[in-house]
């Protein structure tokens, strides 16, 4: 079998596996529902009078400004964490599932090379992070259209965000393949989550010592405004770069793991 006829199968075989996931199931539903309406929700909660307190607090970045604006930040922001929860806990089932109950054994007897697997389990949950952003951030528009235009004010400013909303959410998805690799040194499902939870905790220690700016993880979402206009003037282009490295490296370092696995 030449090396593009087993990349075609075994794309079509992850891509099949994809589409019977009820992790990715419920991921994308998550993303495309729940992103949306925190999107539309927080700004709303933030200009009601009923906003008081702590909670007031939290969201007077958003009770001021152009609303449909607003709508596309808070999405931008929110799609930065939640992709990469989204693809961290669907890859950690990937690539964890068959190395922890024993079935990736069968592999070593396949026409198609288990590093050709590995890149095509890669590639489709990168295609499958990057259409929930654009879904995700497509119904964001819907629904801020919908509330703005209801409210009398123009939609104009929305489009100016969407770039910045869709390359939060494609970062964030891309940052989740390290734990590719992570679910194969382990070979668990619970280990690999165990890690994407410490990493989000370690982002925020990073954050509060004033190094996020170059952390990989941080670096999107300070980007997007979620620590201030401060901090989202403090990331330029090479900043994006760093956290966009980090997808095509995961890659690498998944498939060769994958070429040395061993049948035990």
């Amino acid at each position: 079998m030449s090396p593009a006829a087993a990349l075609r199968t075994a794309l079509a075989v992850e891509a099949l596996k994809l589409r019977r996931s009820v992790v990715a199931r419920i991921a994308t539903v998550l993303l495309v529902v729940l992103v949306p309406l925190a999107s539309v929700g927080a700004v709303a909660l933030a200009r009601s009078p009923r906003a008081a307190g702590p909670t007031a607090a939290k969201l007077a970045a958003y009770a001021t400004g152009d609303l449909a604006t607003t709508h596309l930040m808070v999405c931008a922001q929110v799609l930065s964490v939640a992709a990469l929860a989204a693809a961290g806990f669907f890859v950690a089932w990937s690539f964890g599932r068959e190395l922890e109950s024993g079935t990736a054994g069968a592999m070593f007897g396949l026409a198609v090379p288990r590093g050709t697997i590995a890149l095509a389990k890669c590639l489709v949950t990168l295609a499958w992070i990057a259409a929930c952003v654009v879904l995700t951030v497509a119904v964001t528009l819907a629904a801020s259209a919908v509330v703005t235009m209801s409210s009398g004010e123009p939609f104009d400013g929305a489009w100016a965000h969407v770039g910045t909303a869709l390359a939060a959410g494609l970062l964030g998805g891309g940052l989740a393949l390290p734990f590719a690799w992570l679910a194969t040194v382990t070979r668990s499902q619970l280990g690999t989550v165990g890690g994407l939870v410490g990493v989000v905790a370690l982002t925020q220690i990073v954050v509060l010592l004033g190094g996020g700016s170059w952390f990989p993880y941080a670096a999107p979402s300070l980007w997007t405004g979620m620590g201030g206009a401060d901090a989202a003037a403090a990331i330029g282009l090479p900043n994006l770069l760093v956290a966009a490295a980090v997808a095509p490296l995961a890659v690498a370092a998944v498939v060769r793991a994958w070429r040395h696995l061993t049948n035990v």
